[in-house]
């Protein structure tokens, strides 16, 4: 990246974490630069618009945060939607489903990719917007697209989930192939190979011995609920353009709640126990993605954004990654500490569940109060040496 684009990337960040806004408006105002608000906003838009911004900043930014991403990390991905209800003129609307309401309205949707590991410790890595009315071509290929390019800097680190949407024999094919390892949530109607007949998931559970049994503590209601899990798993057979695959069917489930739970594993793991363990706990992480999405429209206000070209959108999601990787993984050792220290009380009960929840709300409100007097350029005033010791004489006389 060049001086101006990375000196506007270094402004974006500060300013989206001082604002807590996409708007750029509020982003050059939270600046503080001796200019006019509209020739600093001025200077921001020459840069951000351009159309390889977005592209390059990614770009950027896997290559530094690739390092801390390590092979026991899962590598979560999941789309969102961003609905702009009544929006006219921004380039390459379309009709998408709002995820909080089911309704169809105008909007753009969101595949964003986050890495976490075995302490739930969030590093985001992607975020991209996709539009069909913008030369999209179909929802698996933006999916493959989005994979390939964070593989090529964390090569075979970690293990991707998936959600069902990734139950179709497209992305099963891909994820397979292209994955070290893999977690895949299955529709209970997917008919899987055993021993050179083909099964319904929901036929194979009948031949699973559930050995293992866990136990996971939710919140409900302010109050930790323990939740008790059958664990078991069965080899099956997968194969793609003639090379067979040996994975796992994992299945867990939950007799007071809901039915079976299916996972499509690809694991480097040998026994049943340890593949099923380890299924479980990485599908369970998955939520943590859902929680970033609340995060980031709720208190970073990202249906709200105000941005009417296309490029822009993408430069503003490919900086809001960034200004999360900051919050999420850079200020991770000081986190407890701005919690009890910086002088902001957020902790409305003051117990220790509210330090070890999804505690990054409070930590935005923090950093963006403890932000407001900086500045990226301060203006030094450069004092000539004989009148400094003139000046230091005076005051010590």
């Amino acid at each position: 990246m060049t001086k101006p684009e990375t000196r506007c990337l270094k402004d974006m960040v500060l300013g989206v974490l001082k604002s807590k806004s996409v708007f750029v408006n509020q982003i050059a105002a939270s600046l503080r630069e001796p200019l006019k608000l509209k020739d600093v906003a001025k200077r921001l838009s020459a840069q951000y618009l351009k159309g390889d911004y977005a592209e390059n900043v990614r770009l950027q930014h896997l290559k530094t945060v690739s390092s801390g991403i390590s092979k026991d990390n899962f590598i979560l991905m999941d789309g969102t939607d961003i609905s702009k209800k009544h929006a006219k003129f921004m380039e390459g609307l379309e009709f998408v489903k709002n995820g909080d309401t089911a309704e169809i309205g105008l909007g753009y949707n969101v595949l964003n990719i986050n890495a976490i590991n075995h302490y739930k410790e969030i590093s985001p890595l992607y975020s991209k917007a996709y539009s069909f009315e913008m030369g999209a071509l179909s929802i698996n290929n933006e999916i493959k697209k989005a994979v390939r390019e964070v593989k090529q800097h964390i090569n075979d680190k970690g293990c991707w989930v998936f959600d069902r949407g990734a139950d179709n024999s497209i992305l099963k094919d891909f994820f397979i192939s292209e994955c070290s390892q893999a977690i895949i949530r299955l529709k209970k109607n997917t008919k899987l190979f055993h021993k050179k007949e083909e099964f319904l998931v929901s036929q194979l559970v009948k031949k699973i011995d559930f050995l293992v049994t866990q136990t996971v503590a939710k919140i409900k209601k302010d109050k930790p609920v323990l939740e008790h899990y059958e664990l078991g798993a069965i080899p099956i057979r997968y194969t793609v353009k003639g090379i067979t695959y040996p994975l796992w069917l994992v299945v867990s489930r939950n007799k007071r709640h809901g039915g079976p739970c299916y996972l499509l594993v690809k694991s480097e793991l040998s026994t049943v126990i340890e593949v099923a363990k380890w299924a479980f706990k990485g599908y369970g992480l998955r939520w943590k993605i859902e929680e970033y999405h609340r995060h980031i429209k709720q208190e970073y206000r990202l249906e709200d954004i105000q941005i009417k070209t296309f490029d822009g959108l993408q430069s503003m999601l490919a900086v809001l990654t960034v200004a999360m990787y900051m919050i999420y993984k850079k200020m991770q050792s000081l986190h407890i500490k701005l919690l009890l220290e910086a002088g902001y009380n957020y902790l409305n009960k003051h117990t220790l569940r509210e330090l070890t929840n999804f505690i990054y709300y409070k930590i935005s409100k923090v950093i963006s109060n403890l932000l407001i007097p900086t500045k990226n350029r301060w203006n030094i005033i450069k004092v000539p040496p004989e009148d400094l010791s003139r000046q230091l004489n005076l005051s010590f006389n």
